[in-house]
């Protein structure tokens, strides 16, 4: 596993802020489309945490879905995000999530499974957030319950196999070639 390297670093804090601009624009969707179901809202929940899937399974460093969804989430606010700082915090309960996914694969599993899992778990961290400062504790339990679970599947897509399939491309391309992800397991990030 080792230590981070600068080239991690510089890449982290890229893909993230990338993704903070990517997170202001989905604020701005999710904004303007009315959704009047909870749980129908959850749907998109997930691309907000994609930075937190892609990061460590390039990386693959402990801490890494904490530090791109902490970041990215604090560029999401600094450009503007209609959700204020609490872009930000939630980004590290997402990002918390996240790291308890690649925490229990003891951070030597990236493959497809255990980015759907990681990722699906960054949903448990917005649930948790978003029942104290986003009122789902006002939900209904079966709106709540719905809620977690759609929120964890929206995670799973749109954070675990988005963020599996663009790492594969930009690792078929060979731009991440002097990463882990290449040292680690090239076999199983293609497969």
């Amino acid at each position: 596993m080792g230590s981070w390297k600068m080239r991690d670093i510089v890449l982290t804090a890229i893909f993230s802020a990338l993704s903070g601009a990517i997170y202001l624009g989905w604020d701005l969707l999710f904004k303007a489309v009315p959704i009047v179901n909870p749980v129908a809202s959850a749907a998109f929940n997930g691309l907000w945490w994609i930075a937190g899937g892609i990061v460590p399974f390039i990386v693959r460093r402990p801490g890494a879905a904490l530090l791109a969804e902490s970041v990215g989430g604090f560029m999401e606010f600094a450009l503007g995000s209609p959700y204020g700082v609490q872009a930000f915090t939630i980004g590290i309960a997402q990002g918390l999530g996240i790291e308890l996914g690649f925490l229990i694969g003891r951070y030597r599993r990236y493959g497809p499974a255990w980015m759907i899992l990681s990722c699906a778990l960054g949903g448990i961290g917005n649930y948790v957030y978003s029942y104290f400062y986003y009122g789902v504790r006002q939900y209904s339990v079966g709106n709540q319950v719905g809620y977690l679970v759609v929120t964890m599947i929206s995670g799973a897509v749109l954070a675990g196999v988005l963020s599996w399939l663009v790492a594969r491309a930009l690792l078929r391309a060979g731009v991440l070639n002097n990463f882990a992800i290449v040292r680690e397991g090239r076999a199983e990030a293609l497969n």
